[in-house]
């Protein structure tokens, strides 16, 4: 079950990938227990960065997930964030996942992404959740995900394929066709084990862009780096079975984001703590 935790905080960045990626507690007195098959947490972000790019507002998100381990290698999950509001520049999400492990090394996940819009964004459909077509809020990720720990090195890699839903790009003819838009990362985790530190600096980029990931200044979609920067984060004890994992992560992107007044802006600061409830 510790492998499927940290597929699902791969999901998160990761990534996962999904919204964020944060710690999980690794600290504990009490005599190894076996891993229980069903785990739930919350997380609380601020602002909400997914592969590097940002999410409308200024506003905190909070992202709740359910992970259940039918085997040793298959297992299931949910995840979601919210601001709890329905202004315009607000962000709704749900996704489920499938993912198995094939090796201890390598697993393969299947999510379902759907982000219907706000009842007041003006700009934004709010399709029905069994819409995959064009223009809908729905697309299908197919990721392979590398974590090579289990040989003593604290490095992981992902690569990410979009395979149905909304993501589709045309040629010069305007013949329409899927786009396959792809993101891959790497990251290296180094443990301070005096302080309880990680840190892990990571690089991601949108390696196949149909437009799904965004476009450049100049309109046009294509590679670029949307996700490079450094995590730090820290289990903090609060008593003898429960502590706060809490994470503080900078992150540039290179076509960067827009804030409210239009500006672009490519760096930027954000965090968040992991509220354990299973």
């Amino acid at each position: 079950m510790k492998k499927v935790v940290l597929i699902l905080a791969l999901m998160l960045t990761s990534s996962l990938a999904f919204a964020q990626d944060v710690p999980t507690s690794s600290e504990s007195t009490a005599p190894e227990e076996e891993d229980p098959k069903f785990t739930a947490a919350v997380d609380v972000v601020y602002p909400y960065l997914w592969r590097g790019i940002k999410y409308y507002g200024d506003k905190v998100a909070f992202q709740p997930y359910v992970a259940y381990a039918f085997t040793d290698k298959f297992s299931a999950g949910l995840w979601a964030t919210t601001n709890f509001s329905n202004a315009a520049d607000a962000y709704n999400e749900f996704d489920w996942n499938i993912s198995y492990q094939v090796t201890p090394i390598v697993a393969v996940m299947l999510s379902d992404y759907y982000w219907p819009a706000t009842k007041n964004n003006p700009d934004w459909e709010r399709s029905s959740y069994f819409d995959y077509s064009e223009g809908s809020a729905q697309s299908l990720d197919l990721s392979i995900l590398f974590d090579f720990s289990e040989k003593g090195v604290p490095l992981d890699l992902q690569w990410n394929t979009l395979i149905g839903g909304n993501d589709y790009k045309y040629d010069d003819n305007g013949n329409r066709s899927r786009a396959f838009s792809s993101y891959a990362e790497a990251g290296y985790t180094h443990s301070f084990e005096s302080v309880g530190i990680d840190v892990r600096p990571f690089v991601g980029a949108v390696v196949i862009n149909g437009g799904y990931y965004g476009v450049d200044e100049n309109d046009e979609a294509g590679f670029f780096f949307s996700n490079v920067g450094v995590n730090v984060s820290k289990d903090f004890k609060i008593t003898e079975k429960f502590s706060l994992p809490v994470f503080v992560r900078y992150t540039y992107n290179e076509n960067g984001n827009a804030n409210s007044d239009g500006e672009i802006k490519h760096n930027f600061i954000s965090g968040g703590m992991t509220f354990t409830i299973r």
